[in-house]
């Protein structure tokens, strides 16, 4: 897969731009804060319906504009499909597929990408909702569908907590009916979620140990996964899972009530990686740090690229090169030869390995410019 145009509308500090790329590698050039990674943000965010750098979608919509609208034309082979998506500051966002109205949640199946960039350490070091948002982005790409399970999870969570927090004023032999009705719908979607999860980590772990012991000359990575209030074995099943949630909520429910908020699920969940037996957030130096990140998206790409239907995915390298050294940049760009299209920024040109030559654009307060 590879994308030819992609169109912004007042999306961040774009208020109009049009890319033609090519296949192979097109380089976007240009001082920090131009506007670089808002374009590949944009491709992202086709792909998984979120930023890698802010939650919810206001951010994303420029100043003095109220929506922003990302288009794209994408080549599957010998079919073109063109997509679209429009974010409003109030309502509901729009969605299309070849000109079709379409619900958001539907586009991701059309789109397979994956970013590399320097918040991706955060997912070592950085807090659980940086993991969170990792296996998410890879359970949305591997299964573009569960992009409707998690708005609806997200709308379910809230709702829950909005009663939680109405039911501690409340004395304890209130009517529990309505929040029973919640916890059978966060129950199902949480199952759902957690499952996912583990299922797609399992799929790709042996794509992430390839590329890190690769990148990281021998030594060898694990994970696991860290419920918040239950257990979860790898092995286990969905209906499994929604069994040992629902009976998590149960003995939660004194706890959930007296702090007005969900204290099991997957919004909680963890996941640790480990170097050699020790935690990588505490442990791992920089170039272990480093190296376990690009292996995460490493694993990612070639997982996507082996056994998605869509075939490789858009690969995208957002000032990464400046965060390496000579080894490793060397290891990157031998791993990103074989696929069909590579965008890549950078605040300097000279950054770029000569080997990855390309469409050059120059980049500056938002406007993009074809060498």
């Amino acid at each position: 897969m590879w994308i030819s145009q992609l169109d912004l509308v007042g999306w961040r500090n774009h208020d109009q731009s049009s890319l033609t790329f090519t296949q192979g590698t097109n380089i976007l050039v240009g001082p920090n804060g131009q506007g670089k990674t808002n374009v590949v943000e944009a491709v992202r965010y086709l792909s998984t319906l979120g930023s890698h750098r802010v939650g919810g979608s206001s951010a994303l919509i420029g100043d003095g504009h109220d929506r922003a609208t990302i288009f794209g034309n994408l080549r599957h082979g010998d079919r073109d499909v063109s997509v679209g998506v429009t974010l409003k500051r109030t309502g509901t966002s729009d969605a299309t597929v070849s000109g079709n109205s379409v619900k958001i949640s539907e586009i991701p199946r059309w789109v397979s990408a994956v970013m590399f960039a320097p918040e991706d350490s955060a997912i070592i070091r950085g807090e659980p909702g940086f993991r969170r948002q990792f296996l998410d982005d890879l359970v949305v790409g591997a299964s573009p569908a569960m992009a409707a399970t998690y708005a609806d999870f997200d709308k379910v969570l809230k709702q829950r907590n909005s009663l939680l927090k109405s039911l501690r004023s409340q004395p304890r032999g209130a009517d529990l009916s309505t929040l029973e009705v919640w916890n059978a719908s966060f129950v199902s979607l949480a199952a759902d979620i957690v499952s996912h999860r583990l299922q797609q980590w399992a799929a790709i772990l042996p794509d992430v140990t390839a590329a890190y012991e690769n990148l990281a000359t021998g030594q060898h990575i694990t994970a696991r996964y860290l419920p918040k209030g239950f257990v979860a074995d790898e092995g286990a099943s969905r209906e499994d899972l929604a069994s040992v949630i629902s009976v998590a909520l149960d003995q939660a429910a004194p706890a959930e009530r007296e702090r007005g908020m969900s204290l099991v699920g997957p919004q909680r969940d963890d996941m640790e990686l480990l170097i050699e037996g020790q935690p990588a957030r505490t442990h791992a130096s920089q170039g272990e740090m480093w190296s376990l990140a690009l292996s995460l998206r490493l694993g990612t790409a070639s997982w996507l690229k082996a056994d998605k239907p869509s075939g490789d995915p858009i690969i995208m390298l957002d000032d990464v090169f400046a965060e390496l050294d000579s080894r490793r940049r060397a290891q990157l760009v031998s791993a990103m030869g074989h696929y069909e299209q590579i965008i890549v920024t950078s605040a300097v040109e000279e950054d770029i390995p000569q080997e990855l030559s390309g469409r050059v654009f120059d980049v500056l307060a938002g406007a993009v410019t074809p060498r």
